[in-house]
């Protein structure tokens, strides 16, 4: 903006230097508070409008664009040239000063058009290049959120299959082994598991594979109900054989019982 006034001020001098109107006192003052004012506020509209023309369509030239500046900021110049009429100036020697500052102004305006054309041509072709994104509201923008969920959906699914496997492998060692060793519930917590690390394995890498952690930070997320579900095990072992002793204990009288029930009656 700077730029421009200084530009009217060099038209003006120049102007003058040729005016008979130069001669009269204080003509530089008039034309500096009265009419410059209304020039520099007509370049600086020019430059908004053309602007905007560069955005609405880049392919267009500044001579396209030009003859539109006098409909779009034209008071500006009918106020400039009423102020000259008050300053004595003719109608010739008015049209002559407006159009040398006009001159002066032209090639800052049109390089502030080219410059916001070329910015809205890279602007555009760097959108032409972004994946297509559907509008928000509408309808197709709910896909991705379903997609998401379906998902999620499946990968909870697995995990809890993969969960439960080592769970029924866990009981199923337990049964297995509980009946015939004599080994502490500890001991015996230690071989199933190593009998179900397999499993446990599995339900790692599953979590490590949907969800992209590392093998390390999925086991830290884990430990807990892992480390819970184990020590469950250490009582399910001894309620086990807990069980087993009482069913054991009713095995001597049930044999008793049977024994008896078999003498021929009226032996001695």
């Amino acid at each position: 903006m700077g730029k421009i006034v200084r530009l009217i001020s060099l038209s003006f001098c120049c102007f003058l230097a040729a005016s008979s109107f130069a001669s009269a006192q204080g003509a530089d003052q008039f034309i500096a508070s009265h009419v410059k004012p209304h020039l520099a506020a007509y370049a600086e509209c020019a430059k908004q409008f053309l602007g905007q023309a560069a955005k609405k369509e880049p392919a267009n030239t500044f001579e396209r664009i030009e003859s539109s500046l006098r409909p779009a900021c034209g008071f500006q110049i009918d106020q400039a040239r009423d102020a000259l009429f008050r300053g004595n100036f003719s109608r010739s020697e008015a049209n002559a000063v407006i159009r040398a500052a006009y001159s002066s102004i032209q090639p800052e305006l049109r390089s502030s058009f080219e410059q916001a054309a070329y910015a809205e041509k890279i602007r555009r072709e760097n959108e032409k290049r972004r994946p297509a994104q559907p509008p928000a509201g509408e309808e197709t923008g709910s896909l991705p959120q379903d997609h998401t969920k379906e998902v999620e959906f499946e990968r909870t699914k697995f995990l809890k299959e993969a969960s439960s496997a080592f769970d029924n492998c866990l009981a199923a060692e337990m049964k297995s082994l509980v009946p015939s060793s004599s080994e502490s519930a500890e001991t015996l917590t230690k071989v199933i598991e190593i009998k179900c690390s397999d499993l446990e394995k599995r339900l790692t890498g599953l979590g490590v594979a949907f969800y992209g952690a590392s093998r390390d930070d999925f086991q830290r997320i884990v430990k807990e109900p892992i480390d819970e579900r184990k020590r469950r095990l250490v009582a399910d072992i001894v309620t086990l054989r807990a069980d087993l002793a009482k069913e054991a204990a009713k095995q001597p009288n049930n044999s008793s019982d049977a024994t008896g029930s078999s003498k021929p009656s009226g032996s001695n």
